[in-house]
This record gives structure tokens, C-alpha cells and sequence, in this order.
């Protein structure tokens, strides 16, 4: 029983340390991609309140905080509460199951921004994304080709 007794709190302390050491990973790289990210500048297109999750694309959460937050895009830049996704970066920005997925790449890392609002307020908000990307043209010049 002794021996029990000994192991299982081996075990438990082995899972704690575990634990804060991904917690740490993830830390790292949620600073990694807050510290490359842009400067907002520019004028106000769009202003609304939406829910706001971000993950890395591997299906860890990012520790950027959840729930509602402003979303602003600019004419360079799509901010959602402390998070700002510059739109070269954007790889992607779809309407799934109810709400606007951007995939982006961020600080060497690719990150999935989920928003969700009215389908009006996304399909608005997806529209303005695409339209401002610098290599829209040939994203279009491609799809027509098709």
C-alpha cells in the first residue's frame, strides 16, 4: 500500500510538470505572435462587436482570450480585440457552420480566427477581407480560369 501510495504521487507530480510545460509552449508562442504583429493605421471601414476564439492551426487554443470583443477592419488590417491579422497574411476567410473562419499566418506561426455574428455582419466582414488583399486580382483572374 505503501509503495501505492509512493507511485501515485510520483505519477501526479510527473503530469503537473507536464502540464506546465505546454502550458509555457503555448505562452511562447502566443508572444511570439503578438510581438510581430502590425501597427494599425488607416481609416475605419468596418466597426462591429462579434465573438472571438483564436487557435493555432494545429487545434491548440491560443491564450489570446476568448468571448466578445471590437473587431475593426481597416484598410490594411483586421483587429479583433488585442489581435491584429494583417490582411497579406490571410490565407483564407470563409462562413462555416454559422461563423467567419480567417486562417492566417502570424509570427511564423498559422493561426484559425473564429468570429461569430449575423450571417449580414460576416458575409460583409468575409467580402471586405478578400477585396483587401494585395494579391486579389490574381486570386480572381484564377478562379475565372478555372
Amino acid at each position: 500500500m505503501k509503495y501505492v501510495l509512493i507511485f501515485g504521487a510520483l505519477a501526479i507530480v510527473l503530469v503537473a510538470g507536464a502540464l506546465l510545460l505546454v502550458e509555457r509552449r503555448i505562452r511562447a508562442r502566443t508572444r511570439r505572435v503578438l510581438a510581430a504583429q502590425p501597427a494599425v493605421e488607416g481609416e475605419r471601414v468596418i466597426e462591429l462587436r462579434m465573438r472571438q476564439s483564436t487557435q493555432f492551426a494545429d487545434g491548440i487554443p491560443a491564450l489570446f482570450g476568448e468571448g466578445e470583443a471590437d473587431v475593426v477592419c481597416t484598410s490594411a488590417v483586421l483587429v479583433a480585440g488585442r489581435l491584429v491579422i494583417p490582411f497579406a497574411g490571410v490565407e483564407d476567410a470563409a462562413i462555416e457552420r454559422g461563423a467567419l473562419r480567417v486562417r492566417w499566418t502570424g509570427g511564423g506561426e498559422k493561426l484559425v480566427t473564429t468570429l461569430e455574428a449575423s450571417v449580414h455582419d460576416l458575409e460583409r466582414l468575409r467580402r471586405e477581407i478578400h477585396l483587401r488583399q494585395p494579391n486579389v486580382i490574381e486570386k480572381l483572374l484564377s478562379m475565372v480560369q478555372k
